[in-house]
């Protein structure tokens, strides 16, 4: 059973949730104790911590206490994929930009009568105007579906990664930096072939129960500190969208080990929060830092 959603849309959507500040209801009171993976890379006077973050997290989980937040407490800056957007509306005329159709197309035009007549009960379901998005990319509609999805399902990006971490530097007075701007994340998600952005508007059509429970475990191998089976997941499940893989991936942690390497030059203590498929298997951003000759160490707690 081929299983899409979450490796391919789920890394998409967690990306706009980024950059869009998707909103939801606060978070509740944690019950549920997590110990997610976290590694650390030192020299003599640079010490840069390395934490995978899941962007949509169920409310009672309980992540950042024991060695991440002793971890956090000590850096100086935190680093993410995209520094946090407070004004949405200024990124409207970048999505006018890349995510409409450039040619007129719609989703009707792209699809099979079949796959579209699933598709616009799917957006129904999930509550979005499927007549609105229709002009747009489909890149753009499945992250915003997966997203509400999601959120609907009890996986709240306020409760994730990166908006705790954002409050709290904010609060401590901390520097945050990131490796990408919306517009680059943008343009690559624009970049990706058409008939793999098609792929996720019909895993959402037509397997979005099956996604659910992919993405279920993967926030379980997640807490328990399993980056291993995470990314095992995540392979699996994007192998029939490479060029996906590729420039949402290995691409990125190819430049982003790059930078890190050369934020090594500088001292200071640097929290690295990315999300976990970036630091899982053989391109991982760790595996391409130990290329490079630095030394990686998962820190045990």
């Amino acid at each position: 059973m081929k299983i899409r959603l979450p490796g391919r849309t789920a890394a998409l959507a967690a990306a706009l949730a980024t950059a869009l500040g998707l909103m939801a209801a606060p978070a509740v009171a944690t019950t549920r104790d997590a110990d997610p993976a976290l590694w650390v890379v030192r020299d003599a006077d640079t010490t840069v911590y390395l934490f995978g973050t899941v962007h949509f997290l169920p409310k009672d989980l309980a992540w950042f206490d024991d060695a991440v937040a002793d971890a956090f407490k000590a850096s100086d800056e935190l680093r993410m994929e995209l520094l946090p957007v407070d004004n949405q509306a200024s990124l409207a005329p970048l999505i006018m930009r890349l995510a409409v159709d450039p040619n007129g197309r719609t989703m009707s035009q792209r699809l099979s009568p079949e796959d579209h007549a699933a598709y616009v009960k799917a957006l129904t379901e999930i509550g979005l105007p499927a007549s609105q998005l229709e002009p747009m990319e489909p890149w753009f509609i499945a992250i915003q579906a997966a997203s509400l999805m999601y959120v609907k399902a009890g996986f709240d990006p306020k409760s994730g990664a990166e908006e705790i971490l954002t409050q709290a530097a904010r609060k401590a007075g901390k520097s945050i930096t990131a490796f990408e701007t919306p517009e680059q994340q943008f343009t690559m998600l624009d970049s990706m072939p058409e008939a793999e952005q098609l792929a996720g508007v019909r895993d959402l059509a037509h397997r979005r129960e099956e996604g659910l429970v992919l993405m279920s475990k993967m926030v379980d191998h997640w807490a328990r500190g399993e980056p291993e089976e995470t990314g095992r997941l995540m392979s699996e499940d994007m192998k029939d969208t490479p060029e996906t893989f590729r420039i949402m991936l290995t691409e990125r942690n190819a430049r982003w080990a790059t930078d890190l390497k050369a934020r090594m030059e500088r001292p200071g203590v640097v929290f690295v929060a990315v999300g976990a498929g970036h630091l899982t298997g053989e391109k991982s951003v760790q595996a391409l830092l130990e290329k490079d000759g630095l030394k990686v160490e998962r820190v045990a707690y």
